[in-house]
């Protein structure tokens, strides 16, 4: 959770500076690199294994949740910051464990619970509270990315496909006898996710586009990219698939919906942000639905026996 509250904050500046699109395509090829130097150093032997033909049906599941998780959300996710802010934006991820609750569903056979369904009614309403206020809307200065509403809908399609992409995540890295470990499930996660992205971007002739901000270090937004991979799509995606192969997605993807209250700490103490009571309030409700989902099974124990 912590990885992903300070990844933000170099990521929205790297998303002003040299576009969604470009940051998308950069971050995920520089954290193909960093994860296959760190498999191969620690782990070479697992790490070379995954090649093997035992590991399609890892290779299709944790692909299948790079594109969705990775390629889509972030894209979402980044243009979503580039508008709101990461305070703003990061509430919005709240939103996720509703959708790995109903992904779990489908695919893992996860239960939903009354009291479950609460919690995401709840977390909905402090998203809501926070991102449609007026107050809130007003505050958020216009920077030329788009407007308030387009960052909402950015953010809640992001929130979904990150809580889908977690668990197609799960489904990939727990398959019969075969459990992929972390750090090589996300090489393969984010390399599925990079190919299909370069690949719709060949296809729609916007290479050069993407490229040049690159190599001209556009308003020099390379070093953000750099700080915001190394704590995202390296140390972030390693310890969330770390997280989800011990508990339920749907509890790790909770606890990763704290971020908020994270990135509400960071804005005001390191950049001075004022918080309306309005945006605590919304924060404080969104949490406790979060809380809610986590103990749902507990809670209806002790409320129906």
């Amino acid at each position: 959770m912590l990885s992903w509250s300070i990844c933000i904050f170099p990521f929205t500046q790297a998303a002003r500076r040299l576009g969604s699109n470009t940051l998308n395509h950069f971050r995920l090829l520089l954290a193909i690199f960093f994860l296959a130097v760190t498999n191969l150093l620690f782990n070479r032997e697992v790490f070379l294994g995954i090649f093997s033909s035992s590991h399609s049906y890892a290779w299709l599941w944790l692909g299948l949740s790079g594109i969705v998780g990775l390629t889509i959300g972030d894209f979402f996710a980044f243009k979503m910051y580039a508008i709101l802010s990461p305070r703003i934006g990061s509430v919005l991820t709240t939103l996720s464990p509703a959708a790995a609750l109903l992904a779990g569903f489908l695919l893992l056979g996860e239960s939903i619970n009354g009291i479950g369904m609460a919690g995401m009614v709840i977390t909905m309403i402090g998203v809501i509270s926070i991102s449609l206020g007026r107050k809130e809307r007003d505050a958020i200065p216009d920077r030329g990315h788009g407007s308030v509403f387009a960052g909402i809908i950015f953010g809640i399609l992001s929130a979904v496909c990150q809580g889908v992409g977690l668990v197609l995540s799960k489904k990939g890295m727990v398959h019969g006898g075969l459990i992929v470990a972390p750090f090589p499930a996300t090489f393969m996660r984010i390399t599925v996710g990079f190919f299909s992205l370069l690949l719709l971007t060949v296809f729609q002739g916007k290479l050069s586009t993407v490229v040049s901000p690159v190599l001209t270090n556009k308003n020099k937004g390379i070093k953000y990219a750099v700080m915001g991979t190394i704590f995202g799509p390296f140390l972030g995606v390693c310890l969330s698939l770390y997280t989800i192969s011990n508990i339920d997605v749907s509890v790790g993807q909770t606890i990763f919906s704290l971020m908020p209250v994270s990135a509400l700490l960071i804005s005001v103490f390191f950049f001075k942000e004022k918080i309306t009571w309005q945006s605590f309030l919304g924060v404080v409700v969104a949490v406790g639905g979060v809380l809610i989902l986590v103990w749902r099974d507990t809670l209806t124990q002790i409320i129906f026996g």
